[in-house]
C-alpha cells in the first residue's frame, strides 16, 4: 500500500497555489476550535465565582434596623483583622431582648406559609424621636449584643455576599460556600470527567466515520447544551449539564485542528497550532470583557453560547479530510475534495490530476531505484565468498509504492550465493527491457533494498507494517516500539502542558488583583506568545524550543515563591510570565504532535492522549486550592512538573520540514534514529 504522503502534499499544494478560499478556510476551522473552546471552559471561572462573603445575622438583629456594616462588626468574629467567612457569634435571644426591652416593640404579622396563613410576633426597634436618641440606641443595642455574644459557631442563618464585583453568581444563588463549597469545586473537575470519555469516543469517530460528521455531530450537540447550562432547576441539574457538555470540548477544541492540519500545504501547517492558540488566548480576553460588562451569570451564560448558533453554518462550508479520504482507499473522493477546493480558490485542476502525480513519483522512485540497484554493466558483477559470509536481508525501509509480488526475507549462507545470482539474472532481464512509466506501474515491480545485519525483531515490525491495510486501531499505537515511544512521551508533556496551562488560568482568583482584569491581561500576553513560538519553532525546530519554553516557564513560577505577599503585582507579572511561556509551549507541541502520529490513527491517538490528560486535570481545582495555605503554593508545583516535562521534548524526533506520516510504517520509521543532543538545521 502506499502511503500517498508526497502526493497528498503535492496536491494540496497546487489547489492552494492562489486564491483566498483556503485561507478562509483555514480561520473559520481555526476560529471553530478555539473560541467556542475557551467560552466553553473559562466562562465558569465567571459563573461560578465566590464574591467575598459573611454569615447573614439573625433574624432578630435584623429586625433592629442597625445599618450593615455594624450588623456585621456585631456578629461575625475577625481573625488577624479579616472576617471570618463561615462562622458567626451565637447569643442569647431571650436576654437580648430583656436587655433592650425599653427599646423593643413587639408586633404581630400574617405571613403566607405553604397557602396556609400563620400569625407570627416580631420584635422592632422602636422609632426613635431624633439623632440622639437614635446614638443612644445603637449604643445600647453594641453594649447588649458584646456582653451576651458567646464563642464562634457555624452559619446557620445563611450568607450575605458582596456585590461590587459579582451582583449574582451560581455560589451566591445556591450558597456555595463554608461546607457546600465543595460542590463548586467539584463541578470543575466533573467538568473534565466528560471531556475524559469524549476523547476516546470522538477520536474513535473521526478516523471510523471522518473528520467532517463528527465535527458537525459536535456542533449539532454542544450548541443546545451550552444555552441549556442556562436554566438549570439546581445546582446538581448544572452540574449533570456540564458533564455532558465536556463531552464534547477536547473533540471540539481537536477535531477542527486536525480538520485544518490535513487540509493546508506543508508551508501552512505550523501555522494550525500557532494560529488556533492566537484564537484561544483572544477569546479568553473576550470572555473576561463580556463578563466585566454581563456580570450576572444567567445572563453571561447565555451571551456566551446562544452567538454559537452560526456554528450551524459550518455546514455548508467544512469539506471531508483528503488525508483521511486516501487513508480509508477513497482516493477519487480525496482526489474530488482537492478539486473544488482548487475550484474555490480560481484554480482548474484536470480531473485524474491526483492519480497522475501519483504516477510520476512511483516512476520517479523506479527510476532512482533501478539506478541505485541494478550495476550498469552486469556481467562484470562478480560474487565473492563474502556473500556466503552474510545474510541478505531484503528489509524495506521507506514508503512502499505499490505491494511487492516478491519479498525475500533472508537468505541462508549455503543458498545465498545462488540465490544472489538469480536475483542479478532478473535484474538484467528487467533491465535489457525498457518500460514504459504505465508498464512499470502495472506491473508493480519489487522494491528491495538490502541491509545486512538486520535485527530479526525489527524485520518482523516493518514486514508487519509493510502489510498493514487501511484501517488502525488504538492498540496499533503499542504494537510498534517506536510509535509506543514517541506516544506515551508526547503524552507526558500534553498531561503536564494541560495542568499547567488550566491551573495558571483557574489561579487567576488567587493572585490578589481584579479577576477580570487579571483574567484579560493573561489572554492578551499569550498572544504575542504564540507569534514568538511561532517563529522559533520555524526556524530552531521544535523539540529544542519546546523545552526552553517550558523550562522558562517553570522558572518563572517557581519565583513567585520568593516574593512577598505585600508584592501582588510582582507574583501576577511573574505568573503570567510563566503562562506566557506555557501557552507558547502548548502551541509548538500542539503543532509538533500532529506532525509525529500518522493519518491513520491521527485523531485516536490524540483522543487517548487527551483522555490521559484529561484524568490529570481532574487536579486543577485542587492545586488551585491549595492557596488557602499559601497563596504561592500551587505556583510552586506548577513550576517544579513544567521543568520536569521540558526535559521530555528532547528524546522526541525532530518535525521540521518533515513529510506528514500517512501510515503505521511511515510513522514507525519516522525518528528512530533521534539523538537527544541532535539539533535542527536552523533555517533562514
Amino acid at each position: 500500500m502506499t502511503s500517498w504522503t508526497k502526493e497528498l502534499d503535492e496536491a494540496a499544494v497546487l489547489a492552494t497555489s492562489k486564491g483566498t478560499w483556503h485561507i478562509f478556510l483555514f480561520y473559520l476551522l481555526c476560529s471553530l476550535a478555539a473560541i467556542p473552546t475557551s467560552f466553553l471552559v473559562f466562562s465558569q471561572v465567571f459563573t461560578n465565582a465566590t464574591p467575598e462573603h459573611w454569615c447573614s445575622p439573625p433574624r432578630v438583629l435584623q429586625n433592629l434596623s442597625l445599618p450593615d456594616r455594624l450588623l456585621k462588626e456585631l456578629t461575625v468574629p475577625k481573625r488577624n483583622g479579616v472576617y471570618e467567612s463561615c462562622s458567626s457569634y451565637a447569643f442569647d435571644e431571650i436576654t437580648l431582648f430583656e436587655m433592650l426591652n425599653d427599646y423593643v416593640d413587639e408586633r404581630s404579622e400574617i405571613i403566607n406559609k405553604d397557602g396556609d396563613h400563620q400569625m407570627i410576633k416580631t420584635k422592632y426597634l422602636m422609632q426613635a424621636v431624633g439623632i440622639e436618641e437614635r446614638e443612644k440606641q445603637i449604643a445600647r443595642v453594641i453594649e447588649a449584643v458584646t456582653l451576651i455574644r458567646n464563642m464562634s459557631t457555624k452559619c446557620t442563618t445563611g450568607w450575605q455576599f458582596t456585590t461590587e464585583e459579582y451582583p449574582r453568581t451560581l455560589v451566591t444563588e445556591y450558597s456555595l460556600v463554608c461546607e457546600n463549597e465543595w460542590l463548586a469545586r467539584i463541578s470543575y473537575t466533573l467538568f473534565w470527567v466528560g471531556s475524559i470519555f469524549g476523547n476516546l469516543l470522538f477520536g474513535w469517530m473521526s478516523d471510523r466515520y471522518g473528520r467532517r460528521p463528527t465535527i458537525l455531530l459536535m456542533i449539532c450537540l454542544e450548541v443546545p447544551l451550552a444555552i441549556a447550562t442556562a436554566f438549570p432547576n439546581s445546582y446538581t441539574t448544572y452540574i449533570a449539564l456540564r458533564i455532558i457538555g465536556g463531552l464534547f470540548f477536547p473533540a471540539l477544541y481537536q477535531q477542527p485542528f486536525i480538520l485544518a492540519l490535513e487540509l493546508m500545504p506543508p508551508s501552512r501547517r505550523p501555522n494550525v497550532g500557532i494560529v488556533v492558540g492566537m484564537f484561544f488566548a483572544g477569546g479568553i480576553s473576550l470572555l473576561a470583557v463580556i463578563a466585566y460588562a454581563v456580570r450576572d451569570w444567567f445572563h453571561l451564560t447565555l451571551a456566551t453560547s446562544v452567538p454559537f448558533i452560526m456554528c450551524f453554518g459550518y455546514y455548508w462550508l467544512i469539506p471531508e479530510s483528503p488525508r483521511w479520504l486516501v487513508g480509508k482507499g477513497r482516493i477519487i473522493e480525496a482526489e474530488e475534495v482537492l478539486r473544488k477546493l482548487a475550484k474555490k480558490n480560481g484554480i482548474n485542476l484536470a480531473e485524474g490530476f491526483l492519480l497522475n502525480i501519483h504516477r510520476n513519483l512511483v516512476n520517479e522512485d523506479f527510476e532512482e531505484e533501478r539506478a541505485n540497484v541494478i550495476p550498469t554493466n552486469i556481467n562484470k558483477v562478480e560474487i565473492t565468498e563474502s556473500v556466503d559470509n552474510k545474510n541478505v536481508n531484503c528489509r524495506i525501509n521507506n514508503m512502499l509504492i505499490f505491494k511487492p509480488d516478491v519479498k525475500i526475507l533472508s537468505r541462508n549462507n549455503s543458498n545465498a550465493a545462488e540465490e544472489s545470482i538469480d536475483l542479478l539474472d532478473e535484474l538484467q532481464s528487467l533491465n535489457s527491457q525498457p518500460k514504459t512509466k504505465t508498464e512499470t506501474t502495472s506491473k508493480k515491480m519489487t522494491r528491495i533494498f538490502i541491509k545486512n545485519g538486520t535485527d530479526d525483531e525489527d524485520s518482523e515490525i516493518m514486514d508487519d507494517i509493510s502489510n498493514e491495510n487501511y484501517e488502525a486501531s488504538l492498540f496499533d499505537i503499542f504494537r510498534y516500539p517506536n510509535i509506543r515511544k514517541k506516544f506515551l512521551l508526547s503524552t507526558f508533556d500534553w498531561l503536564s502542558l494541560g495542568v499547567i496551562y488550566n491551573s495558571l488560568s483557574y489561579n487567576t482568583s488567587n493572585l490578589g488583583v481584579n479577576d477580570h482584569l487579571a483574567f484579560f491581561i493573561g489572554g492578551v500576553v499569550e498572544i504575542p506568545s504564540y507569534i514568538v513560538g511561532w517563529h522559533c519553532m520555524e526556524r530552531y525546530g521544535r523539540r529544542w524550543v519546546l523545552c526552553i519554553f517550558m523550562s522558562i516557564g517553570g522558572l518563572a513560577c517557581l519565583s513567585c515563591t520568593l516574593v512577598p505577599e505585600d508584592m501582588p503585582w510582582v507574583t501576577v507579572a511573574l505568573a503570567l510570565s510563566g503562562r506566557l511561556f506555557v501557552a507558547a509551549a502548548f502551541a509548538v507541541f500542539y503543532v509538533m504532535i500532529g506532525e509525529l502520529l500518522p493519518t491513520v490513527l491521527r485523531a485516536q491517538a490524540i483522543g487517548l492522549a487527551s483522555f490521559i490528560t484529561g484524568l490529570g486535570l481532574l487536579a486543577c481545582p485542587y492545586i488551585v486550592h491549595l492557596a488557602v495555605y499559601g497563596r504561592t503554593l500551587p505556583l510552586f508545583l506548577m513550576g517544579l512538573l513544567s521543568i520536569i516535562a521540558g526535559v521530555i521534548p528532547l528524546f522526541l524526533p525532530e518535525t521540521l520540514n518533515q513529510p506528514l506520516p500517512q501510515t503505521l510504517k511511515d510513522g514507525e520509521t519516522f525518528g528512530r534514529n533521534t539523538k537527544i543532543f541532535s539539533c535542527a538545521k536552523i533555517t533562514t
